[in-house]
């Protein structure tokens, strides 16, 4: 099966990060960088023209801060899924990061590889976190940010997914297995879903499905 190509975009104040990011995307096959910058204000005029699929940001660009950047991103740009990557890791700035529409959060002493993953997921609507209980912390930042979530809001590639499972009869922990996530991620994908469509129960994720060809009826 063919992979998507995901168009990015690269935000690091450092010329020679950029290149070097830029040329292992391009390598890979799987990516298509549109463009790079050296500061969120340089983005920003130019988001709309680009319209990227992810954007790679440097928390620790000089001015305007990288999650202040992120969080203008998506203001405008809501489909621009956010990639940070930082020098430095503490809790409360990957609670931050999270908070203002970020996907995933590495560290910048990573591996290609795994910056790659979390740009593909963050490309599918899903988390990364840098580190072994990734996948409960994720949960842990997202949940209180659903409270907050209003009715309405586009649905993402794995949220569809999951709604496909459950629809299907499949139960929380069943699709998290399916899909190779943690059942706290699973649950916070499902929150998500109850909270764009305003469904009331599965009842409601089916209807969604039909509607939208996700099923067959």
């Amino acid at each position: 099966m063919t992979r998507k190509v995901v168009r990015i975009i690269i935000i690091d104040d450092q010329q020679l990060v950029r290149q070097g990011l830029a040329g292992l995307f391009q390598a890979d096959g799987g990516f298509e960088v549109v463009a790079d910058y050296g500061s969120g204000p340089e983005a920003f005029e130019q988001i709309n023209l680009h319209r990227p699929e992810v954007a790679i940001v440097d928390i620790q660009i000089p001015g305007l801060d990288g999650i202040s950047v992120g969080r203008r991103l998506k203001q405008l740009s809501p489909t621009t899924e956010i990639v940070y990557l930082t020098s430095t890791h503490s809790d409360d700035q990957a609670r931050e990061a999270f908070e203002s529409g970020g996907r995933s959060y590495l560290l910048k002493t990573c591996s290609f590889e795994e910056l790659a993953l979390a740009t593909r997921k963050a490309a599918d609507g899903d988390f990364y976190l840098t580190g072994p209980p990734s996948s409960d912390m994720i949960a842990e930042y997202v949940r209180p940010l659903l409270s907050n979530q209003r009715p309405g809001g586009q649905v993402t590639t794995r949220e569809k997914e999951i709604a496909r499972l459950l629809a299907d009869g499949y139960s929380t922990k069943e699709a998290a297995d399916v899909l190779n996530i943690s059942v706290k991620t699973a649950e916070a994908h499902r929150a998500s879903i109850m909270k764009k469509l305003n469904a009331k129960n599965v009842t409601d994720i089916v209807k969604y499905c039909i509607r939208n060809q996700i099923i067959e009826t």
